[in-house]
């Protein structure tokens, strides 16, 4: 799980400010301090755009989610076929 001391060890890497961050999210420099002192919880969209601003690939993390869904998928599709077969 990504918590405050992730966040902004990913921020300083990438050389960005508090003030520049609440501004790529568009939130207040307060919301960026408190995700930073797991005050309060980042969305998960603000994440996504945290990734992208500080240049993380979240390839492998698209990638597994993916491949979650569509096994799902399949076994939605094979337990209406088993059930289609019971009728």
């Amino acid at each position: 799980m990504i918590n405050g001391d992730d966040l902004k060890a990913m921020r300083l890497n990438a050389g960005i400010s508090q003030k520049d961050m609440a501004a790529k999210l568009n939130v207040d420099r307060k919301t960026i301090s408190n995700y930073e002192l797991d005050v309060s919880q980042i969305r998960v969209g603000e994440l996504f755009s945290w990734f992208y601003y500080c240049k993380i690939d979240t390839s492998m993390v698209l990638s597994q989610v993916k491949t979650v869904r569509e096994k799902m998928d399949r076994s939605k599709t094979t337990q209406s076929g088993t059930e289609r077969g019971k009728e």
